[in-house]
């Protein structure tokens, strides 16, 4: 018999937040057919749901700052809309300034060249804008990168690739309006750590028992895919 799961177990999830925001949304449209309240001056407020879930995302292990700063941003500006205090139009430029901030900030970020690693292929540095970008690596020691995809598409095929032992590369993606395909050998096992708004953050992967060798995929869609299967 399996011990019974104390409060203290219990964690406060996005999941958790959606769900109990669809069971408010319920209540309060049964209320509204009853004739207790408006539900149209309720529902006004519905981006404090993603603003909740940006709380929980940038609060709670694992987690995930970045994210629910924007999550945190979008409701705050859907919420602006929906009260009349700033025009439809803008809530595009908030978002497009947000988007661009974060481009802005991952290039910033120090990056390794190929040659200091002494093989060309042990990272990967993939940017598509307008457009598509494709590479495979063949590296023994595969170290991680970056792939950036913006209103086009990054695949990088890594079925070739080899993880030393004791390593745990990184993979940042980034996909707005766009979309991030990466394939990995069936001896690898990821690590999903990525989120998405509006979009999908996918691990399709199935790794052979007993697998040993970890990527971890970091990084934020946002009305865009990132997709990793073997």
């Amino acid at each position: 018999m399996q011990p019974e799961e104390s409060p203290a177990d219990l964690r406060i999830t996005p999941r958790l937040v959606l769900g109990l925001s669809i069971m408010t949304a319920g209540l309060v449209l049964a209320l509204d057919s009853l004739g207790v309240l408006d539900s149209g001056e309720v529902f006004r407020f519905w981006p404090l749901v993603l603003i909740a879930v940006g709380i929980v995302k940038w609060t709670t292990p694992p987690r995930h700052a970045q994210a629910g700063l924007v999550w945190i941003a979008a409701g705050i500006a859907f919420l602006l809309v929906t009260l009349g205090n700033m025009p439809f139009g803008r809530l595009w430029a908030v978002l497009l300034f947000f988007v661009d901030a974060n481009l802005a900030w991952r290039s910033l970020r120090p990056r390794p060249l190929p040659g200091e690693l002494g093989d060309p292929t042990a990272t990967v540095d993939m940017l598509a804008v307008l457009g598509g970008a494709k590479t495979a690596s063949f590296a023994s020691d595969f170290r991680g990168g970056h792939a950036m995809a913006t209103l086009g598409g990054c695949e990088l095929d890594l079925r070739r690739a080899s993880i030393a032992e004791g390593r745990t590369p990184v993979l940042d993606t980034f996909a707005f309006w766009g979309g991030v395909e990466i394939k990995v050998p069936e001896d690898w096992e990821v690590v999903n750590r990525g989120s998405a708004f509006l979009g999908g953050f996918e691990n399709k992967t199935r790794p052979l028992p007993g697998a040993t060798k970890r990527l971890v995929v970091t990084g934020l869609a946002i009305m865009g895919g990132v997709e990793v299967k073997n």
